[in-house]
């Protein structure tokens, strides 16, 4: 793949324009929905350029394991808002199931948060991704129903860009997709005998995203989230952009 994600591939000049474009915009936003509104218009472009592209249909690969992203607490927000429109028996099962994630998964949940929050050491990463998967390799997404979304609309931008943008990790451009799809990418290139790509790039929407957010506000998986935000009576209807992590 070409290690300059600014070079269009042959064909996707086009693409590459509105890409652009969409970077200019997302300089501009002040909010949240202007960043998603941006993310799912490029998304949908590059689904349309590239056929080949089988992430999210009927798939919730993403969703499993090791794959549910961490999130922003101004993400958190919307969320939060769209949980409380719920009728209280699909909340009282919302929280039942973070409930049960934080039983089943609690070490490896708080060892999660320390990677997020940077308390892990970095010649420790890689062992702790291990250490990671083998944990949640049968956990999933409290929101995951029946394979599908429960917040699609208000779905984190890491969830967005699944599939549909490449991300930078040091010097290296890969597709921001799971194992499963990468395959599905790399038979694509082969097939074109060129390993360059134009999709957007995850890492610029992660900065605007942490921009937008309170400051000092916490990153933490959306479990963590539902769970310092559920109370004797229910789900808090206000969001605590640092609450105190108690599993």
């Amino acid at each position: 793949m070409s290690a300059d994600p600014t070079i269009p591939a042959d064909g996707m000049e086009g693409l590459a324009a509105t890409i652009t474009e969409g970077y200019q915009t997302l300089r501009q936003v002040t909010c949240l929905e202007d960043v998603y509104d941006i993310m799912d218009y490029l998304m949908d472009e590059v689904k349309d350029k590239y056929s080949n592209i089988r992430c999210k249909v009927d798939c919730a690969m993403c969703c499993k394991g090791l794959h549910p992203p961490y999130v922003t607490a101004v993400e958190w927000e919307l969320i939060l808002y769209y949980l409380n429109e719920f009728p209280q028996i699909i909340k009282d099962e919302i929280m039942r199931r973070a409930r049960y994630y934080a039983v089943e998964y609690r070490d490896a949940l708080i060892l999660q948060q320390q990677m997020i929050e940077g308390k892990i050491p970095p010649e420790e990463i890689r062992t702790t991704y291990v250490t990671l998967s083998q944990s949640l390799k049968n956990a999933s997404c409290p929101f995951l129903v029946m394979d599908k979304c429960g917040i699609y609309p208000v779905r984190p931008a890491k969830c967005r860009a699944m599939g549909n943008s490449l991300v930078q990790i040091n010097d290296q451009v890969k597709v921001h997709t799971c194992a499963w799809e990468i395959s599905n990418f790399e038979e694509y290139m082969r097939e074109r005998h060129t390993r360059a790509l134009t999709m957007p790039v995850w890492n610029l929407f992660e900065k605007v995203v942490e921009i937008i957010n309170p400051k000092d506000s916490m990153k933490a998986v959306l479990p963590i989230w539902l769970i310092t935000h559920m109370g004797i009576n229910g789900l808090a209807e206000e969001i605590d952009p640092k609450p105190k992590i108690m599993i």
